[in-house]
C-alpha cells in the first residue's frame, strides 16, 4: 500500500495527559448527547447530534436497543454483493478449501489434479468478505448499538481466523452465534459459543478426551469405553489422545469469572473434563472412501462424542458432578457446569466490569460496576437490562468520563469516515489500514482478544498512522473512501484559515475543543506547509486537507 505524506513536523504536539473536557462542572444536555452518541455507536455522522437532541436521550437508547425495530435494508442492500456472508462452513470449505486437500480429493474422486488447481480458490477470500462487511456495518449500519456490541461480544469470545479449521466456521460463527445473542441473556451467549465448532476448534477442545491421569483406577475399570478410547489396537496408550485444558482454562479466566474468580487450577481441570467429548465433525472424513455414509449437513456442526468423555466424580467450585454411568448424561454435565459458572457473582462482575470499561472508562467505579452486576443477578444475565442500567446511570454521564476513552484503530477509522460522511469505495482495501494501525480485523491470536485501553494504542507511531489516514481520507488519496469537503465543511471552499480550521471543529468535533487543542492548532495556521505561503508572501492556498487532518490526529477526536 503506498503511503502518505507523513504529518511528524506538524503532528504528535499535542498533551495527552491533559483532563477530559468539562472535568471541572457537569455535562451540559448537548455534551450528554454527544456523549451518549460516542459511547453507543462508532460516532456521530453529520446530523445525528441534531437528532438525538430533538428525540432525547431515552428515545435514542430505547431504539438501538431494539435494533429489530430499525430498518437497516439500506445497509443490507450493500452487502448482498458478499457471497461468503450466506454460506455455511460446509459449503464455504467446498467452495474455499486448502490446496492440500483439494488435491487429495481430486485424485479420491478421479478428477484431474490440475483442473483443481485451476478452480480452486483460496480461503483468504472468506477474511476479505468479513472484514468488508464489517466495516460497512459499522460505518453505515443504523443500527449501531448492535454492530459496537457484535464487535463487543466478539472480542470477549474472541476467535482468530489464522487458527487451522477456524476460517471456515467464522462466517457463521459471528452470524449465528455472536450477533443474534448481543442483547440476550449471557447464558444463552455463552453457550452458543461453547457449542460452537469455531472456539472449540481455537481452543483446542475438539480433540478433549478422557486422560487416565485424572480419573481414579477404579473408575476406569467400571467404565470399559474409557479404557478402550485410551487404548490403540495394541492395547497401549494412544500417543495424542488425553485432556487439553485451553478452553477450560479461558472459559473460567476469560469469558466467565475472571481472572481473580476465586478457581483454582484443580478447577480447571474438572472442568476440562467436563467438557471432555465436546466436539464437532470436521471435513476431512471426505478423504475416506467410505465417506458417502456420512451427512454432509453433520460438517462443521457440533457433535457430543460419548468415548471421548470422561464419566468419572468431578468437582467444581465446590459443588460435585458426576460419575455418570449412561452417555444420555454426559452432555448434560457440561450443560450444569455452563449453568453453574454463569450465576456465580463472580461472572456477574466480571462481565459488568468488561461492559463498563468498554462504554465509561478504562477503570470504572467499582460503585457503577457493582450496580451492573446487581442488574445481572437480579435479570439472570439479561444483558439488555445491564446496558439500559449502566446508560441510564449517573456514573455514565459523568464529566470525569467525558470524551476519555481513547479509540482503538476501528473505532478511530469507522468514527472518522462517519464524520466525513465518507462512501466507502473498496472495503477490503479499506480494512488492510486497520492492519498496518495493529488491528487487523479477525486476527487477533490471542484469546484476550485485542485491548479496550488508553496505554494500548498510544505511541507517537500509532498516532501517526492515524493523522496520515486523515490525509489520505480528506485528500480522496488511496483512503479507499471519498469525501465531499465542501458538502462536509462549507468553509472549505474559501481562503480564510480560521474560518476553515472553525469548519472543522463544527464538522469533526461538534465544537467541543480542548483549549491546548485550540491553541496548538491555531498556531499552526500560519505554518508554511498549511498556507504554502512563503515570507512576507500574501499569496497564500490553504491546505485544508492537512488541516482537517490535524483536527482528525487531534487527541479531542482520538477519543471518545
Amino acid at each position: 500500500m503506498r503511503k502518505t505524506l507523513l504529518l511528524l513536523p506538524l503532528g504528535i504536539p499535542f498533551l495527552w495527559g491533559l483532563p477530559a473536557l468539562g472535568a471541572a462542572t457537569p455535562l451540559t444536555y448537548q455534551q450528554k448527547c454527544l456523549h451518549l452518541l460516542n459511547r453507543i455507536t462508532f460516532g456521530p455522522r453529520p446530523g445525528d447530534l441534531d437528532r438525538v437532541r430533538k428525540m432525547g436521550l431515552k428515545a435514542f437508547m430505547d431504539e438501538q436497543l431494539n435494533p429489530g425495530h430499525i430498518d437497516d435494508s439500506p445497509c443490507e442492500k450493500e452487502l448482498e454483493g458478499y457471497s461468503t456472508l450466506k454460506m455455511s462452513s460446509y459449503d464455504l470449505f467446498r467452495a474455499y478449501p486448502p490446496a492440500p486437500f483439494a488435491l487429495k480429493k481430486a485424485n479420491l474422486d478421479g478428477v484431474d489434479p490440475d483442473k483443481i488447481k485451476a478452480i480452486n480458490e483460496k480461503p483468504r477470500k472468506i477474511l476479505d468478505e468479513l472484514s468488508a462487511a464489517k466495516l460497512i456495518r459499522a460505518v453505515d449500519s443504523r443500527r449501531q448499538l448492535q454492530e459496537v456490541m457484535t464487535d463487543f461480544w466478539f472480542n470477549h469470545f474472541n476467535v482468530s481466523f489464522q487458527k487451522n479449521q477456524v476460517k471456515w466456521t467464522l462466517t457463521s460463527y459471528e452470524r449465528e452465534v455472536i450477533r443474534p445473542r448481543v442483547f440476550g441473556r449471557f447464558r444463552d451467549l455463552v453457550g452458543a459459543v461453547a457449542h460452537s465448532p469455531a472456539m472449540l476448534e481455537y481452543l483446542d477442545n475438539v480433540n478433549s478426551t478422557v486422560d487416565p491421569r485424572y480419573v481414579p483406577e477404579d473408575e476406569m475399570s467400571a467404565y470399559p469405553q474409557m479404557m478402550a478410547m485410551m487404548e490403540n489396537r495394541a492395547g497401549k496408550p494412544k500417543q495424542n489422545a488425553g485432556l487439553n485444558e485451553n478452553y477450560a482454562r479461558e472459559l473460567m479466566e476469560l469469558h466467565t469469572l475472571g481472572v481473580d474468580g476465586g478457581y483454582t487450577q484443580q478447577d480447571v481441570i474438572e472442568v476440562a473434563r467436563a467438557l471432555t467429548g465436546w466436539s464437532f465433525q470436521g471435513p476431512y472424513f471426505l478423504l475416506n472412501p467410505n465417506h458417502k455414509y456420512v451427512d454432509p449437513a453433520t460438517i462443521f456442526q457440533f457433535q457430543f462424542h460419548p468415548r471421548m468423555h470422561d464419566l468419572g466424580e468431578k468437582v467444581i467450585l465446590g459443588q460435585k458432578f458426576g460419575p455418570e454411568e449412561a452417555d444420555s448424561m454426559a452432555e448434560h454435565e457440561g450443560e450444569e457446569v455452563l449453568d453453574l459458572l454463569c450465576r456465580q457473582p463472580a461472572t456477574a462482575h466480571f462481565i459488568s466490569f468488561e461492559l463498563c470499561r468498554r462504554f465509561v472508562s478504562d477503570n470504572p467505579p467499582e460503585g457503577l460496576v457493582k450496580k451492573v452486576a446487581g442488574k445481572y443477578m437480579e435479570t439472570d444475565g439479561e444483558i439488555k437490562e445491564m446496558l439500559r442500567t449502566l446508560f441510564t446511570s449517573p456514573e455514565f454521564y459523568s464529566p470525569k468520563v467525558y470524551l476519555a476513552k481513547v479509540k482503538t484503530p476501528l473505532e478511530y477509522l469507522v468514527s472518522a469516515l462517519r464524520a466525513t460522511n465518507a462512501k466507502i469505495e473498496d472495503p477490503v482495501k479499506l480494512s488492510q489500514y486497520l492492519a498496518a494501525m495493529g488491528e487487523p480485523l479477525y486476527q487477533c491470536e490471542p484469546p484476550t482478544g485485542y485491548p479496550d485501553d488508553a496505554k494500548s494504542w498510544i505511541s507517537s507511531a500509532e498516532l501517526l498512522n492515524r493523522m496520515n489516514y486523515g490525509l489520505a481520507l480528506l485528500s480522496n488519496n488511496r483512503s479507499q473512501a471519498t469525501v465531499d469537503l465542501a458538502q462536509v465543511v462549507p468553509a472549505a471552499q474559501t481562503n480564510d484559515e480560521k474560518r476553515i480550521l472553525n469548519g472543522f471543529f463544527r464538522a469533526f468535533l461538534q465544537n467541543q475543543v480542548s483549549s491546548s487543542t485550540r491553541r496548538v492548532l491555531m498556531k499552526r495556521l500560519k505554518d508554511p506547509e498549511i498556507t504554502h505561503a512563503v515570507l512576507d508572501d500574501r499569496n497564500k492556498e490553504i491546505q485544508v486537507a492537512k488541516l482537517g487532518a490535524l483536527v482528525l490526529g487531534s487527541p479531542d477526536f482520538q477519543k471518545r
